[in-house]
């Protein structure tokens, strides 16, 4: 869970930069864990031909970046990561010249907890900033687990056991004063702060965290299903991407029958009322025999994610999608739909579908030597490092004949990225996604496809629809 003295950042600049775009790396692992020290840019910015300054940030975890309650607001402040983060950003507006980097030309990105602070950070001050600090985001399986209000009953309820696990909500007179029991968490020992901000941790719900982002009203004013469907973001352009099994290692893999999904999303999201729930299941119902045997869809045919995966078929499978499409897979949706409201913003979306894409197995081609011999053959991970290095680079994630040859590609492997092939989400009243898979056979190789994005796995635009709804609801 980390500690207060972690706010370093780390910046790798090619020799002899000058005036350079900037890679602004926010990491993930659940706002409770994770390091800057893992992440190394160092290839991708050799395939992008040294051409940006890369900045890997750390930030406050678990109850040191997101404890929440009215007594945090009153005494101190919620979301104290998402501060960290912005003091950053400014930290590479005034000083990232000094590296070789360009202060104007920094793209923010991250995936997982960081592809939700990305998210975050492109709602800051409801969208008000423009491109004062940024001016592009990638989106890497933004983290959406909840979002709720900094005084509402959930953050309050982890404040009191932290403060309790802390020896700071006592039986004494001073128990129900706030202003004490503050100080008191405020002057306690580091190391018994962890433990009591871990302890919490484990407290939440199977396959959440008990300390992430709230509504604070201030730095964070709406919920996002509000403020992006209402198109009010920060900065100019953004890629979102999500991997096709994201839910599997979080959702409890003992849901067998209709009852136990529905008692699966009443817990999950319990202020859903039974209206809400037979929306949910009339979008992820499960007709006739559990589908088998278990394999990857290719989301163009039935039988669809909602019904198997590689891990799961049935109702167990309804689960883990439900579970990923709330929490991962329609905010990169959201926030797509966003930067493609405004004629002056444009964004792209991709779906890293390599078996067996689970959550954060996009991370490694991006930070590895595309040589490298895996799943992934060096075509493919030399042509998705293009499409981050492009955008980090331009502005632009599609590729241009030259780089597709250059990464040995030929209209076969890499063509659907082309920038004819590719189109921006939203143009023209189309929602263009790229599929990132590889060939069944072996020795696989790059097949990328360009689809409907909104029709793709059964009408997964209908279903993020539907959750954006009922965000008011699920995301209290």
């Amino acid at each position: 869970m980390g500690n207060e003295d972690c706010l370093f950042l780390n910046v790798l600049a090619p020799a002899n930069a000058k005036n350079l775009p900037v890679l602004f790396w926010i990491h993930g692992g659940g706002y409770g864990q994770g390091s800057a020290s893992t992440f190394d840019f160092s290839y991708l910015d050799k395939t992008a031909n040294n051409g940006f300054v890369s900045v890997v940030i750390q930030y406050r975890l678990g109850a040191f970046g997101f404890l929440s309650s009215a007594d945090v607001a009153k005494h101190g402040i919620p979301n104290a990561a998402l501060h960290d983060m912005r003091f950053a950003l400014q930290w590479v507006k005034k000083y990232i010249s000094r590296f070789g980097g360009d202060p104007d030309q920094v793209t923010i990105a991250g995936e997982s907890a960081g592809g939700g602070s990305v998210m975050l950070m492109a709602m800051a001050n409801g969208g008000e900033d423009g491109t004062t600090l940024f001016r592009r985001a990638i989106a890497s399986s933004p983290y959406l687990p909840t979002q709720p209000n900094y005084d509402d009953e959930l953050p309050t309820d982890y404040y009191l056991q932290f403060a309790q696990r802390a020896g700071c909500l006592g039986n004494d007179d001073n128990s129900l004063d706030s202003a004490a029991v503050f100080k008191c968490l405020q002057n306690a020992d580091s190391i018994l702060l962890q433990k009591a901000s871990a302890n919490t941790s484990y407290s939440a719900k199977y396959g959440q965290w008990a300390f992430i982002p709230v509504t604070d009203g201030e730095l964070i004013k709406e919920l996002p299903t509000q403020q992006l469907t209402a198109g009010k973001v920060n900065g100019e352009r953004i890629v979102t991407g999500n991997n096709a099994n994201e839910g599997t290692y979080f959702v409890p893999q003992n849901i067998t029958t209709e009852s136990l999904f529905s008692d699966f999303v009443r817990f999950n999201y319990p202020q859903v009322s039974p209206e809400n729930l037979t929306a949910v299941l009339g979008l992820y119902n499960i007709s006739g025999s559990p589908v088998g045997p278990k394999h990857d869809t290719d989301g163009l045919h039935p039988p669809y994610a909602t019904q198997v995966s590689n891990y799961a078929v049935g109702w167990q499978q309804a689960a883990n999608n439900l579970y990923a499409e709330t929490t991962f897979v329609c905010p990169a949706y959201w926030l797509a739909d966003a930067y493609s409201k405004d004629t002056t913003k444009k964004a792209w979306r991709y779906q890293f579908s390599i078996p067996d894409a689970t959550h954060g197995k996009d991370i490694a081609p991006l930070t590895l030597d595309p040589a490298t011999s895996d799943a992934m053959d060096p075509t493919f991970r030399k042509g998705f490092q293009s499409i981050w290095g492009q955008f980090i680079v331009s502005g632009d994630p599609t590729l241009s004949t030259s780089a597709i040859f250059s990464a040995g590609g030929d209209d076969v492997l890499l063509a659907a990225a082309g920038r004819d092939a590719w189109l921006p989400w939203g143009s023209a009243g189309k929602f263009d996604m790229l599929n990132l898979n590889v060939t069944a056979t072996k020795p696989t190789k790059a097949e990328w496809k360009v689809v409907d994005g909104k029709v793709w796995e059964g009408g997964r635009g209908a279903r993020c629809d539907l959750w954006a709804k009922l965000g008011a609801v699920v995301q209290e």
